[in-house]
């Protein structure tokens, strides 16, 4: 667009230079026509007359491919020779004046001028007007427009080549860089180690430099995690056991009442602190993906419900877990590929009745299909209604309020999906539980051979 622009410009300016330039031209040599005129009159006997041969006439001009008129007149309006059609000059003849006027249907350039002649004892004016058709002045302006119209496209052309070329090769080290950081882990902050020119090397310092940082603030708050985790769960644990010793030495039955209440409540602060600091180390965006190992989530899922059964059996409920698929191996963190399952459990555990206690059976269940790897944990509750299914995974949302728990487990599960690039989909048809599907995507699918 620029070079459009330039280009169009410098036909426009080069348009009216070249028409200033060329008229100019062949004005003077209008002038010098007429002058030739005045030479070749003369007088006889105080006649005048005129020397010039009718095939001189189109000699007039210098191209010799415009038409030519003349009109010589006296001072008493005596056509000496000529066409007397010519349009009279519009101005004074002080000096040389020329003017466009038409004459037989051709658009002219005329030049007037007058010069003194002597007839035997008197002298007098002579006024010659020479015209040239504009057709010659306009084929070399259009010539030399074209001209220039295919030099500045040629050229034009060459420069945005070179441009385009300057440009690929500059912006190469930026697409390389660009793609680099792609294909990255959305939580991978290393350093850039490009070989970029010197031009780039700022932007890459300064990159590395905004990594480096972040790197510095994750562990930042990972260290006020672990800080906070000792300085809550400490007291709280220090209150629960202090009420639970007091409930047992007080003889006063409201005492110990309030004591229990205050036990239970104390467990459920630390419940929930518990999964706030679960969920603040979950977090995907503060997950390094460079620490991640191949595992086998089938034996993931063994263990949590291992140490989940004894729990459930003391709430009257049933425990199944299916491995459709053996050797589902994936790309994680085991720590908190367990606190998924473990939060996906307990999450079923306590809410499939829907604030009734739940006597029936937990589902978990793990195969290996179209590349992927699934992990489903369900129940044969009451479910949630459409309108509460879309909000499970908010913080501190509880389906059924009058249950216990911190509202906090789906939204654990979420966070640590995310970190392993997987997606979680909620199902409760009508008349049904719920059930929780994690989806793993292919690039964290099975090894080659683990699968039968």
């Amino acid at each position: 667009m620029p070079f459009s622009l330039v280009g169009l410009l410098t036909l426009v300016t080069s348009y009216y230079v070249l028409s200033r330039q060329i008229t100019e031209t062949f004005d003077d040599m209008l002038l010098n026509a007429a002058e030739r005129l005045e030479r070749r009159i003369y007088s006889v006997d105080g006649e005048l007359r005129i020397n010039m041969h009718y095939f001189s006439i189109s000699t007039l001009g210098s191209r010799g491919d415009g038409k030519i008129f003349y009109r010589i007149r006296d001072t008493e309006g005596n056509i000496l020779a000529g066409f007397d059609g010519l349009q009279d000059p519009p101005g004074p003849l002080d000096e040389p004046l020329f003017f466009d006027t038409r004459y037989a249907g051709n658009a002219l350039r005329a030049v007037a001028t007058t010069f003194p002649v002597v007839r035997s004892t008197r002298s007098g004016q002579i006024e010659v007007i020479v015209a040239e058709s504009t057709e010659a002045r306009e084929s070399l302006i259009n010539e030399f427009l074209l001209t220039l119209s295919i030099l500045i496209t040629i050229g034009g052309l060459l420069a945005v080549t070179i441009a385009m070329l300057a440009i690929h090769r500059g912006l190469a080290p930026l697409r390389s860089i660009s793609r680099s950081l792609r294909r990255r882990s959305q939580n991978d902050l290393e350093p850039i180690t490009a070989d970029v020119p010197r031009e780039v090397s700022t932007l890459v310092a300064s990159i590395n430099g905004l990594m480096m940082r972040m790197r510095q603030s994750i562990h930042n708050t990972q260290q006020f995690n672990a800080d906070v985790s000792h300085q809550l769960r400490t007291p709280v644990s220090e209150i629960r056991a202090l009420a639970e010793l007091t409930a047992r030495q007080c003889a006063d039955p409201g005492a110990r009442h309030n004591l229990h209440e205050i036990g239970r409540i104390a467990e459920s602060a630390g419940y929930t602190v518990q999964q706030l600091l679960t969920l603040a180390k979950a977090r995907h965006e503060l997950v390094d993906a460079s620490a991640m190992t191949v595992v086998d989530l089938a034996e993931i899922c063994r263990q949590a419900c291992t140490e989940a059964i004894s729990r459930i059996y003391q709430r009257g409920q049933e425990l199944e877990f299916c491995e459709r698929e053996t050797g589902c191996r994936i790309m994680g963190d085991s720590v908190m590929l367990r606190w998924l399952v473990q939060n996906l459990i307990e999450n079923a555990s306590q809410h499939a009745g829907g604030g009734q206690p739940y006597r029936g059976t937990l589902y978990v269940a793990v195969a290996y299909s179209a590349q992927t790897v699934r992990l489903r944990v369900s129940d044969d509750g009451c479910g949630v209604s459409p309108q509460q299914l879309t909000r499970l995974t908010e913080r501190f949302f509880r389906a059924s309020p009058g249950t216990p728990g911190s509202g906090l487990g789906l939204a654990i599960v979420n966070e640590i999906a995310r970190a392993h690039g997987a997606s979680m989909e909620l199902d409760s048809p009508p008349g049904q539980g719920l059930s929780v599907t994690v989806t793993f995507p292919p690039s964290s699918a099975p090894l080659a051979g683990s699968a039968k």
